[in-house]
């Protein structure tokens, strides 16, 4: 039995590793196609300065990413597609479903084999010190390529090159807002989503909101919950939160598919205008519910500019340059016309 076992083991890396080697063949082959691109096929949404020219492009950037509805990850894309083209970056995008992240390792492991010239990869936020990250950034030194992990919390340690938007400073600005809407009456709910969810106050979004109701003494945080990847997580957490605190005035979603979800039970349960969502990033359904008065403001992290940083910050640490270590976007926030003037 134990020679069976064994025989079997073997065979299931064997055609682990040919699988990785045919994949890496394919991209390889991507990567050549990519390159001898002509300046007509890749300079769609580029920003080439006046007079400049490339006659084909000379970077081959592979990027993985969860394939999920979250806003965030399309203004990555956004931004690494437009910003590619004006320093000769080929982007290949390799998608894994939000409900596996186990498949971003086995398309890691397809990039290195296949020697593409940097890598973009989403890092998901981790609040116990388990992200792969530095093992993965490791590993692509060894095999020269440049890793430039991103998302929205850095990693624990904060050691090395990260590009985000931080979950704290989102909570500052969602916390302020709350405030100067309710003062200190506020009455807090705060929706989190998180790979590794942190308990309460410990983590950062409810952390920046705690931080910013200071300034409004009375005001506090009264529930804090986690929702999980799925259509109707967000809704059935505000659903949750609401039956068990209806004292909630406010409720704070770290992400626009909760935000949506949380406005439609805020619309279901008829309390528009008592309950006020503050929202997260901008869609055309948020933008819609931000017209109607359900959503009172959004907080939306700037994930284009991350994906255009990305791609700059790949070319000049391919070039010889130095990475920067931790980089960080601001915010802009989306109010109703009423909460404007």
């Amino acid at each position: 039995m134990r020679k069976g076992a064994w025989i079997l083991a073997l065979f299931f890396a064997l055609a682990f590793v040919g699988a990785t080697l045919m994949n890496a063949s394919m991209v390889g082959r991507a990567r050549a196609a990519l390159l001898g691109a002509s300046p007509g096929e890749r300079r769609a949404g580029s920003r080439l300065p006046s007079g400049a020219r490339i006659e084909t492009m000379r970077y081959h950037l592979a990027v993985i990413l969860p394939d999920t509805d979250d806003s965030f990850f399309d203004g990555l894309l956004e931004g690494m597609k437009a910003e590619g083209p004006a320093f000769g970056v080929a982007v290949q995008v390799f998608r894994y479903p939000g409900s596996s992240p186990e498949e971003a390792e086995r398309f890691f492991q397809i990039v290195m084999a296949s020697k593409a010239d940097g890598l973009v990869m989403y890092v998901p936020s981790d609040e116990e010190g388990l992200s792969p990250v530095f093992a993965q950034a490791e590993e692509a030194d060894r095999n020269g390529v440049v890793f430039v992990p991103v998302g929205t919390d850095a990693p624990s340690e904060e050691k090395g090159l990260f590009i985000g938007s931080g979950s704290l400073l989102q909570g500052i600005e969602g916390g302020k807002l709350i405030g100067q809407s309710l003062g200190a009456a506020a009455r807090v709910g705060i929706v989190v989503s998180s790979a590794v969810p942190a308990a309460g106050s410990q983590e950062p979004l409810s952390r920046g909101v705690s931080y910013a109701l200071e300034s409004f003494p009375g005001a506090k945080v009264v529930a804090v919950e986690t929702a999980r990847p799925g259509i109707l997580s967000g809704e059935a957490v505000v659903e949750s939160m609401l039956r068990s605190n209806p004292a909630i005035n406010a409720i704070l979603c770290s992400n626009a598919r909760d935000t949506v979800g949380a406005a439609q039970v805020i619309v279901d349960f008829n309390e528009v205008g008592r309950v006020l969502i503050f929202g997260a990033d901008e869609t055309p359904d948020i933008k819609r519910y931000i017209d109607k008065g359900v959503v009172a403001a959004s907080v939306v992290r700037d994930s284009k500019w991350i994906g255009a940083e990305a791609v700059r910050v790949f070319v000049r640490v391919k070039q010889g340059g130095k990475a920067p270590g931790l980089v960080e976007t601001g915010f802009l926030v989306v109010r109703t016309k009423e909460a404007s003037r």
